[in-house]
């Protein structure tokens, strides 16, 4: 499907330190795992205040699905995220 830019925002912006940001990402149009790390899938990201490291929940709105992103690259005005992997 396509990204919609009005269905992501931050929540949580940290002031100070080197906390990332969080960013909620309501997924209507039920787009799949391998779309949503396409490269530079959130054209917007960066203009939006993303940056390498932050935290992306995208949130299915149409079925009882989650994930959580971790930022990976940023490129222009666009973001691309990656599946984070767990600390062991």
């Amino acid at each position: 499907m396509a990204y919609v830019p009005d269905n992501l925002a931050m929540v949580i912006n940290p002031v100070g330190g080197a906390m990332p940001r969080v960013f909620m990402y309501f997924n209507s149009a039920a787009d799949s795992d391998g779309t949503i790390v396409g490269a530079s899938w959130f054209s917007d990201g960066v203009t939006k205040g993303m940056r390498v490291g932050d935290l992306v929940d995208a949130i299915n709105t149409g079925t009882a699905k989650y994930k959580r992103y971790q930022v990976a690259s940023v490129s222009g005005a666009a973001a691309t995220v990656a599946a984070p992997i767990a600390i062991t």
